[in-house]
């Protein structure tokens, strides 16, 4: 589904990150897998993966939220690469806090890794796929973006944010060629979720039709559909995949 295409995924190294680097190397992608800090365990995990499925995974390490990094990074990319087709803008944190006790250095914080991060790195990998005329970026929002939230302001403002830019964007690169939608996940079994209060959990898995929370994998196949030709008349879209909760708690 992917053979001959090149993929950027950011915060590749666990998570919806890992599980996408994961279903695009078995869809025969060649991919920079983009992560913060080196590990030994990344790097055994990615020649893993890449020997598994035959393809060229290669690991880059720059913060998302230093400019001149990110820049340098897709410099290099660009000058090793035939050509970028797609970009997972995953990166991010997460910040539960109330609002009365949310200080503004944590509210900028969140929105420079989730929002802005993902802004800089558009911009920059369009270039090259204005070039040829075509191109899919997949946003990482999330459920929280989308409704409120105790405790949300930070990561739910930055998510609402990204929704947002993605509509924007498809908007203004649709006559590239270059397609751009983004995946709002609920509660998938990563650190993000794992570090929950246990009350929260509970509560949210007995609003949800599924009864369970979500694995990587199943957010990684639709970030897999949207950057393949599978969803070549789609742009613009926000993708929920919450196992049916957003839609019960509207009933």
């Amino acid at each position: 589904m992917l053979t001959g295409k090149t993929a950027i995924i950011t915060g590749a190294n666990r998570g919806i990150g890992l599980a996408t680097v994961e279903v695009f190397a078995e869809q025969g992608a060649s991919i920079w897998a983009c992560a913060r800090t080196k590990s030994d365990e990344f790097e055994d995990k990615i020649k893993e993966i890449s020997k598994q499925n035959k393809v060229t995974i290669s690991p880059i390490y720059f913060d998302v939220t230093e400019e001149v990094a990110v820049k340098n990074a897709i410099k290099i990319i660009g000058k090793n690469s035939k050509s970028i087709d797609i970009l997972v803008n995953n990166a991010g944190i997460s910040i539960e806090r109330l609002f009365s006790m949310t200080s503004s250095e944590i509210i900028q914080k969140t929105m420079k890794v989730n929002f802005l991060s993902q802004v800089l790195l558009s911009q920059l990998i369009s270039r090259y796929m204005m070039k040829a005329k075509t191109g899919s970026i997949v946003n990482i929002a999330s459920v929280a973006g989308l409704e409120n939230e105790q405790g949300g302001i930070a990561y739910g403002s930055s998510k609402a944010a990204v929704i947002f830019s993605t509509k924007t964007m498809a908007l203004e690169l649709a006559s590239y060629g270059i397609r751009v939608n983004s995946v709002s996940p609920g509660f998938i079994g990563t650190d993000m979720w794992k570090n929950r209060n246990s009350e929260i959990r509970d509560k949210i898995l007995s609003e949800t039709p599924l009864g369970r929370e979500g694995t990587p994998r199943e957010v990684a196949n639709a970030i897999l559909f949207l950057a393949s030709d599978m969803s070549s008349y789609m742009t613009g879209e926000n993708i929920v995949i919450d196992g049916g909760r957003k839609g019960n708690r509207r009933g």
